[in-house]
């Protein structure tokens, strides 16, 4: 009993400091509420008598000696004012809100309870002596509530902690914007750590030694034992768990255990980005000084490592970090120089595979590439029998077995993820002005002029001055992007530690900009500007290292950011993260959120808290909607989407490949490794009069290459057909990026007022792909950097160079640029038309009718084209179709799921409330033509045919 006493005066007092320390009246309703919201132990007003009854001179509930005068009967109130909102929490004895105040609170309360307890223990005893005695005139127990203990069941519940983010998200509804716009709060709990022991690993003593010196551990995760004991049966893994699980030890506790058993073993572990491989070697390092071995042997070789010392990197290094790119443009090529590292490679490890998004085709071909040079290494040239050709590794790339780990054995903080739509404002203001003349015309004549109507509504807006800019205040505050800016302002001001994702490298500049604005308006918040940066893709490397340093050592407080840090970078302790707009995937949102609460046992935090703030889009409306919120968190990682036959990045790297070595070779010991990296040819491989390869996949590729004389086919001995590259060939063709269509690189420098094309001495601010070069840095454009603005003077494609200019002034706008794309059909790849089916079985005949329903579907809605002078004959159709070259595979999976892609559409626009369509049904924020010839009738009509047909 006393120690539930003990829990719940511990929550009334953190209640009471949270309410009290934001200015708010510590009444016992707003007490209550900050306690329950969401908290192990539901407390009410019966608990605060209770406690006020066993320390009376402690805890005291009053009424404030403010006289309330009764409200007139015309005034409308939402809610009735009961005892709960006029009563106050008040400690005469501590009255402050600090950390010695709230222990000396407890101190008194754990005294009050001690005596309180010796009473009712001599009572019971004086009663039971009563009792033995016969005495029946004893005296009846005092109904004094200050006096007794009321006996009451306890809450059966987990020990009581301090719900920080509860408190958090309340401190949020106490802003002076907030109108109901959150809308739900998913709790996802605690997660309890689940240990294997290192015994059964049979680890050798160094290895155990040094877990136990660089982390003090004598155990493991459950997914950390399992992902190591595959690794150590010669199985490949995957792993995939949580942020900040300790997936790194899950590859270098079985690389430093192979390392001390072969001095002579290699390995290299790929990474997405330099930042995130720079971040893993601190900790690789450090795993290999406790384990008494020489720095060098680990070493990062990528475009920072000087070309004086990568010599000397290959000679002496036996775990190589690196990334795509360096494996593709430097590694590979260079194979010869790479020989002695090739042949001794055990294992290779790719690190965060899910962020590989862009270049997966790419990463596709190339992931195999890196064996293929390593068997080829091994494999002896000269042999004469087929069987000799076959590599001695050639268990690297058979079907071994794979072990899929997702079961996650880390500890996590309690995470509660908080929907925040601005639509809901949005809402509620459009309500609140458009009953004001309605209210007013309620008091004046039944027909009314617009002079009139005129006359009455200045007279009200003269009896309440301050009406109009109040409602611009409103109507301005439901961008989500100002009020995302209010959110993190907010918490930066509660020195809440928060990173906020963007989804663009122009919004993460904006949203700076805005919250500098926020916080340079109050002087109270001034000297908060500069713990507030923003981070992004493009910056400069130093830059980027010093916002990450200030970001770990806790200077920043606030953070914007792409889903440049969205990687395991260990950027310290957050406490929070927003999200402006859904992130693009249910992964990317649970990666992103991943980001707070990441050191458990280093602080004494048990919760981390999301916000997600909701475009107005229709996807984000959709899942801000009260009766599909919860939809959200129980969806499942999406599956990747690839295309491991793009004829285009297939045939890229199959002139990679025959750089490197002959295709299909029997000479060069290529001929079986290809096979099983590219596919095989045919069956018969045999040069003949009318030689033509069969129609394999590989082979659609590679005959257009010999056609258009970038491959040659050569026959062997023994009539094996083999590729090689053609001797017109540049020997650069090799530069394919992996990253993007475009592998040129624009560079924004900062000019002087006098000198506004002089690249020597202006400050490079930032590196823009060149494709998208003239959509962002064009003459004239407004470029945005940490809270800066500039002005595009000149963009010299020469130089590749965009030459930008300090504003003085800030600027009342933004600029945008405006294309408009022109869609082409070239060639149809497949199409229904309508036939007849006959089957005859067994001496009957039976008929089916299969007729095209697509393209009437289409056909049966009329339309006319906006402009009239459009002259072009284009059939009506919808089509769906991808900006990358190639195509990743996206678009043969939208057709797959389509009927249930337009239930969806269908289901959207149908609940949506616009009369005219919004960008929360059919709108798009990324029209060119700004939604002026969308129709939402139109829209619903062509939706609802669509969902009323059975099948696509």
């Amino acid at each position: 009993m006393d120690e539930y006493l003990r829990r719940h005066f511990a929550l009334v007092d953190a209640s009471f400091c949270f309410v009290a320390k934001y200015r708010a009246a510590p009444t016992v309703r707003s007490v209550l509420r900050v306690a329950n919201s969401f908290g192990s132990s539901q407390l009410t007003r019966q608990n605060l008598v209770e406690l006020a009854a066993i320390a009376p001179d402690l805890l005291i509930l009053e009424l404030p000696k403010t006289t309330f005068q009764s409200r007139s009967d015309d005034v409308f109130s939402p809610t009735p004012v009961s005892e709960e909102d006029l009563e106050v929490v008040t400690f005469p004895l501590a009255p402050q809100t600090s950390q010695r105040a709230s222990t000396k609170r407890k101190s008194l309360f754990d005294a009050a309870l001690k005596k309180n307890n010796d009473v009712v223990e001599g009572r019971e005893q004086t009663k039971e002596h009563q009792v033995s005695t016969g005495n029946k005139d004893s005296e009846p127990a005092s109904t004094d509530p200050k006096k007794t203990t009321t006996s009451f069941t306890p809450n059966e519940q987990a020990p009581f902690q301090t719900d920080w983010g509860s408190s958090v998200l309340t401190m949020l509804q106490q802003m002076d914007l907030y109108k109901n716009q959150i809308v739900h709060v998913e709790r996802c709990s605690a997660r309890q750590a689940q240990y294997r022991d290192l015994e059964p690993l049979q680890l050798c003593k160094q290895v155990c030694k040094a877990l136990n010196k660089c982390y003090s551990i004598k155990q493991l995760y459950s997914h950390q034992f399992e992902a190591i004991e595959a690794i150590r049966r010669g199985e490949n893994a995957v792993l995939s768990t949580a942020t900040a699980s300790g997936k790194s030890l899950a590859y270098n506790v079985p690389m430093l255990d192979m390392l001390l058993e072969d001095p002579n073993a290699t390995f290299m572990y790929l990474f997405p980005t330099k930042a995130l491989a720079q971040d893993q070697l601190k900790s690789l390092r450090r795993f290999l000084e406790a384990a008494d071995l020489p720095l060098h042997l680990g070493a990062t070789f990528d475009g920072d490592t000087p070309m004086k010392s990568r010599s000397m990197v290959i000679r002496e290094t036996r775990i190589f970090l690196t990334n795509p790119d360096m494996l593709h443009l430097t590694i590979l090529p260079q194979h010869q120089q790479w020989k002695k590292v090739l042949s001794s490679l055990s294992t290779h490890v790719v690190c965060c595979s899910a962020t590989i998004r862009n270049p997966e085709a790419h990463f596709r071909q190339l992931l195999p590439a890196l064996p293929r040079q390593s068997m080829r290494v091994d494999a002896d040239a000269e042999a004469n029998t087929e069987e000799d050709m076959v590599p001695p590794n050639l268990d690297f790339f058979r079907q071994r077995p794979l072990r899929v780990i997702t079961e996650d054995g880390a500890p996590s903080v309690e995470k509660l993820f908080c929907v925040w739509n601005p639509e809901v404002a949005k809402t509620r203001s459009s309500l609140q002005v458009s009953s004001q003349p309605a209210d007013v015309s309620k008091s004046s004549s039944a027909v009314l002029t617009p002079r009139k109507r005129k006359r009455i509504e200045d007279t009200a807006s003269r009896q309440n001055p301050g009406e109009e800019e109040q409602k611009h205040e409103v109507n301005s505050s439901t961008s989500a992007i100002y009020q995302g800016s209010r959110i993190l302002a907010r918490l930066v001001e509660a020195e809440v530690a928060t990173l906020l994702f963007c989804r663009g490298r122009k919004l993460t500049e904006l949203m700076l900009m805005n919250v500098h604005s926020i916080l340079k308006a109050d002087p109270k918040t001034q000297n908060l500007l500069r713990r507030v940066s923003s981070y992004r893709g493009g910056y400069t490397l130093e830059a980027r290292r010093r916002i990450e340093q200030r970001l770990f050592s806790g200077d920043l407080l606030g953070v914007v950011a792409t889903n440049a840090l969205e990687l395991g970078i260990d950027i310290g302790e957050l406490d929070c993260t927003i999200h402006l707009g859904l992130p693009s995937s249910i992964a990317s949102l649970w990666q992103q959120a991943g980001r707070a609460g990441r050191r458990q046992q280093q602080s004494k935090q048990t919760q981390s808290v999301a916000v997600i703030v909701c475009f107005d889009a229709p996807l984000d409306q959709y899942f801000a909607q009260k009766q599909h919120a919860m939809e959200l968190f129980q969806l499942e990682p999406e599956a990747v989407s690839l295309n491991p036959m793009n004829q285009r990045v297939l045939g890229q790297h199959l002139l990679c490949a025959a750089r490197e070595s002959a295709l299909y070779s029997s000479q060069s010991g290529t001929a079986y490794i290809d096979s099983l990296v590219f596919g095989g040819l045919n069956d018969n491989t045999r040069i003949t009069e009318d030689d033509e390869p069969a129609a394999s996949e590989v082979n659609k590729v590679l005959l257009p290459l010999v056609k258009e004389k970038k491959l040659m086919k050569y026959s062997e001995a023994g009539g094996h057909l083999s590729y090689r590259v053609h001797s017109c060939m540049p020997k650069k063709f090799r530069a394919v990026s992996l990253r993007s269509i475009c592998d040129e690189n624009y560079t924004v420098v900062a000019t002087s007022n006098t000198a506004v094309n002089d690249v020597a001495g202006g400050e490079v601010l930032d590196e823009i792909p060149g494709d998208k070069a003239f959509f962002q840095v064009y003459p004239t454009a407004v470029y945005l950097h940490q809270a800066q603005e500039y002005l595009i003077t000149r963009l010299d494609n020469i130089q590749r160079t965009a030459f930008a200019k300090k504003c003085l002034q800030p600027l009342t706008y933004f600029t945008t640029c405006r294309d408009f794309t022109d869609l082409e059909v070239e060639q149809t790849s497949s199409h229904c038309l309508t036939c007849n089916r006959s089957e005859k079985l067994y001496g009957s005949n039976s008929q089916a009718n299969y007729e095209t329903t697509s393209k009437k579907r289409v056909e049966d809605v009329g339309t006319e084209h906006v402009n009239e002078f459009e002259q072009r004959v284009k059939p009506n159709r919808v089509t769906i179709f991808e900006r990358r070259e190639g195509g990743s595979g996206l678009v043969p999976e939208i057709v797959r799921v389509l009927p249930k892609l337009i239930e969806k559409a269908w289901t959207i626009a149908s609940e949506c409330s616009c009369p005219d369509g919004c960008p929360a049904c059919i709108q798009s924020s990324g029209c060119s033509e700004y939604n002026h010839v969308l129709d939402k009738q139109g829209s619903l009509q062509v939706l609802d045919y669509l969902h009323s047909v059975p099948t696509i």
